[in-house]
């Protein structure tokens, strides 16, 4: 192992930085620090040398030029194994500098403050941290680079078993001071593109660093490599999950989780909301003004077949009923169950379940402005696609356009045909039905390239599960226009006496006149809702 006689200290985030000085200390470590620092490890005893004493220069600009000179960047950075650097190093009288222990300006959290200006968040780019961490992480071979307080215990843990630090960990500490550069040059750009052009948005230039959250055991498929990683500027996420239970969460379940939440997102969370899904594509969603069992009872009965395996997600603290009902109810197989938390009888019944993937999503719903403030990427061959979420109101305009009006229940229950319609994969369809308390699903149907066939997929779906009866004067949401009348007809047939779609065909005149010859009531809402 490498010998450490000097370390270089100089940390914005002061956290745990003077237990880890004098454990450095103790091993005999002579320490170099900075202004701020330094005059925290003078306050607790602890012996040092002054950067401007050690390079006979001032701090200059006020603080801004202090560790940016040779004999600290020389020290960080020359090879020690190099005979001609070793010659450099003793003809200019540069010691070995071995350890940087250093983190930089927080300048992510600096921007988010209301009261932030241009000339503050300039102030905010570190330079001299940067230079000195990029430096010791070149040279890791040499030099050990500490970027984090999190590290300080794996430090003085191999000190003391080995004398040194090992190879791999100096790989490590060097690989992911790389990455914290990559994410801070990344959100120092994007704000400047914010702040200069902020209208604009669609930037020239998207920069995101990723860190990994979990390996999965394999992506969509089976001869598939996979992860998850977490974008380091988005603050609410996936990642803000806690598992409380079940086996390890799949690629798959991913993707599901994410929609799930989303769905989630769209409804009011004041009501009790159950969404059962698959594929990414809801198969039942309820709503209830009151009793979270009969929203989850009124969303199961949509399709009983297809929420085996499924992802089910409710929006308020799941009862010890509920979990009751999912445990013990017959042909019940839940892949996920997420809810914002649990009560304690729950989990204890849900226990039962021992391979159950069990998310607390906590506060999650309350953060829809957070989330949705980033972009929307998808992966394309070469390159990717980028848009903005849609979290924009699902009505951009009320517009009866048919003879027929539609009552406030009938609204009520179209809205949510729409949000479900929303959700589920273009072409696509959703019938929805209106009970004492609530509103729900009764057939849906997702995919379809032909707009006429995804509607009477949606009856044929209502139908085997028993819903005739409630197919009549039902409601129908659908995303798309219709080019022709047939689609309306397809609805009216099996019993929808109301039908919302975005509008914007070029034959909508005939589709109205049809409506208005069925007795349908028809809104246009002005909004699209394509999900591909």
């Amino acid at each position: 192992m490498k010998k450490i006689e000097r370390a270089i200290v100089s940390v914005f985030d002061k956290e745990n930085i003077v237990d880890f000085v004098r454990s450095l200390e103790k091993f005999g470590i002579k320490i170099l620090s900075t202004g701020g620092t330094g005059k925290l490890l003078r306050e607790n005893n602890i012996e040092f040398e002054r950067i401007s004493d050690y390079t006979d220069s001032p701090e200059m600009f006020d603080g801004r030029v202090k560790t940016l000179h040779p004999k600290i960047e020389g020290g960080i950075l020359y090879r020690r194994e190099l005979k001609k650097d070793s010659e450099d190093a003793l003809k200019y009288n540069i010691p070995p500098i071995d350890m940087v222990v250093c983190n930089l300006y927080q300048f992510k959290e600096a921007i988010t403050k209301p009261d932030i200006t241009l000339a503050g968040a300039l102030e905010m780019i570190d330079i001299g941290g940067p230079t000195m961490i990029r430096a010791a992480a070149k040279n890791f071979p040499d030099v050990v680079v500490v970027p984090n307080s999190k590290h300080y215990n794996k430090i003085i843990s191999e000190l003391k078993e080995d004398g040194g630090i090992s190879d791999k960990t100096r790989a490590n500490l060097a690989q992911e001071v790389f990455a914290i550069m990559a994410d801070y040059n990344a959100a120092i750009s994007n704000y400047l593109q914010s702040y200069y052009s902020p209208d604009q948005v669609m930037k020239p230039y998207i920069f995101n660093a990723y860190e990994k959250i979990q390996d999965c055991r394999y992506g969509e498929n089976w001869d598939q490599a996979a992860a998850y990683y977490r974008n380091l500027s988005c603050n609410y996420g996936l990642h803000n999950l806690i598992q409380l239970g079940g086996k390890e969460i799949s690629f798959n379940n991913y993707l599901d989780i994410d929609a799930c939440i989303q769905m989630l997102l769209d409804f009011d969370k004041h009501q009790h909301v159950t969404a059962i899904l698959k594929h990414t594509s809801p198969n039942g969603i309820a709503i209830d003004k009151s009793d979270q069992l009969m929203s989850i009872k009124m969303a199961f009965k949509t399709d009983p077949l297809s929420a085996f395996g499924g992802i089910w997600g409710v929006s308020k603290e799941l009862t010890a009923d509920a979990a009751d009902f999912i445990v013990n109810k017959e042909n019940i197989f839940v892949e996920v169950l997420m809810a914002p938390s649990f009560e304690t009888e729950a989990l204890e019944i849900l226990k039962h379940k021992q391979n159950m993937r069990i998310l607390e999503y906590g506060d999650l719903l309350n953060k829809r402005d957070l989330i949705y403030e980033n972009h929307e990427i998808r992966g394309v061959l070469g390159g990717i696609l980028v848009q903005k979420y849609d979290f924009k109101p699902i009505i951009k305009e009320w517009n009866v356009v048919s003879k027929k009006q539609v009552t406030e229940r009938e609204k009520e229950a179209l809205i949510f045909a729409y949000k479900v319609s929303k959700w589920t994969k273009s072409n696509s369809a959703c019938f929805a039905q209106i009970y004492d308390n609530g509103v729900y699903t009764i057939g849906i149907g997702a995919g379809q390239q032909s707009r006429v066939h995804v509607v009477k997929l949606a009856a044929q779906k209502a139908y085997e599960f028993g819903h005739e009866e409630e197919l009549k004067n039902s409601v129908m949401g659908t995303d798309s226009f219709f080019p022709f009348p047939d689609g309306l007809e397809a609805a009216v047939n099996v019993g929808a006496n109301s039908v919302i779609n975005p509008g914007g065909s070029m034959r909508d005149a005939m589709v109205i006149k049809r409506a208005d010859e069925l007795n349908c009531a028809l809104v246009f809402c002005g909004k699209r809702v394509f999900r591909h």
